[in-house]
């Protein structure tokens, strides 16, 4: 998630903290300090870094670095279209990426094209805009050297939108994708969300996103590769998550969601369950979604268990050299490399240690 903002004045009551603040009810703010020594965030957890800007160079090191030694090797950062605060952290993230020899890809929000985000008037409307934003990957990151590619076509997933509006399903359908896919100006590989036939084989992937209810995952495995083996689908992606706690902003607005992490029971279940069935790409969710609990950056209640797990896993999985040591470096030199104003966010009591 590469959209979390810090102020220059952290202890404004007025300037905003994108993503780490909550208007409420009830309202979080990190201009705010609890009596713990903790700013007031609107997270489950709280990072062992600190509340953090997305923009700041030391701390995109610091992900790619710790994801890398963990042993992950595709960051896919959400996009909310041309010009949005995400967009302007791509090419930072690429740039790193293709430093430390790792990929990025990026993550469709399919509702920008739907109130709030734009106001169509008409369905033709709706083609065009997400057309047009195709076309914008496609031009702006497609070629970068860092982007992922299938066999060097450049590869974007979806995140669905749903309901009804005005104009109809809140949701590009089948037949307007072709239309879309007919326009791009070069080729796109591309995966949506759940596994709807109609849009397949159109549309080459599909990916599962999270639930806590592991027969969903099975039942995805099976639809998918019943659909790979009549060559109507290419490829799948299905995930792993350590839980799901989004009281930080109340389940945006709507009430809590919690799924416990059981102690990290939860993602040990939950990584395995991940790897069956032939899974092209197995994603984690996530890396850095603190308002919905899912993350499995370090934090200052679990430190690098999740992480460490996952090196772990991915060992056993692929062969894979296990070296739990090299998690810990890029956290120490982030603290040395971070910006002035978040080096003080970072929390007292794990300044300069390595946690196990």
């Amino acid at each position: 998630m590469p959209w979390f903002e810090v102020p220059a004045d952290t202890e404004s009551p007025d300037l905003p903290w994108s993503h780490w603040s909550w208007a409420g009810p009830p309202r979080h703010h990190p201009s705010e300090t609890k009596a713990d020594g903790k700013r007031d965030l609107a997270t489950a957890h709280y990072p062992l870094v600190g509340p953090y800007d997305s923009s700041d160079e030391a701390l995109i090191r610091y992900h790619l670095a710790t994801a890398k030694a963990a042993g992950i090797e595709v960051l896919i950062p959400i996009w909310y279209g041309p010009g949005s605060p995400t967009d302007a952290n791509i090419l930072p993230l690429l740039k790193e990426a293709e430093r430390q020899g790792l990929k990025v890809a990026l993550c469709y929000e399919e509702k920008i094209n739907f109130p709030p985000y734009r106001e169509p008037r008409s369905r033709d409307d709706i083609v065009a805009t997400m057309r047009d934003d195709l076309n914008y990957i496609l031009s702006t990151y497609g070629q970068h050297p860092a982007y992922l590619k299938k066999d060097g076509v450049p590869f974007v997933c979806q995140f669905n939108y749903w309901g009804t509006g005005a104009l109809g399903p809140n949701y590009v359908m089948p037949v307007e994708w072709k239309t879309i896919q007919d326009q791009l100006e070069a080729p796109l590989v591309y995966a949506r969300q759940n596994l709807d036939p109609a849009y397949h084989p159109a549309i080459q992937g599909a990916f599962h996103w999270w639930s806590s209810d592991p027969k969903q995952m099975k039942q995805f495995v099976e639809r998918a590769q019943a659909l790979k083996d009549k060559q109507q689908l290419d490829f799948y992606m299905t995930m792993a998550a350590p839980g799901f706690n989004d009281e930080g902003v109340q389940g945006w607005g709507h009430g809590t969601r919690f799924e416990d992490r059981k102690i990290g029971e939860t993602w040990e279940k939950s990584l395995q369950a991940a790897a069956s069935g032939s899974p092209d790409l197995i994603q984690i969710v996530t890396w850095n979604d603190f308002n919905e609990g899912t993350e499995i950056e370090p934090t200052v209640e679990h430190g690098f268990a999740h992480v460490d797990a996952l090196e772990q896993w991915i060992g056993d999985l692929k062969g894979r050299p296990v070296n739990l040591a090299d998690n810990r470096l890029p956290y120490q030199a982030y603290q040395e490399e971070a910006s002035p104003r978040l080096q003080r966010l970072i929390p007292k009591s794990t300044l300069k240690e390595i946690p196990e």
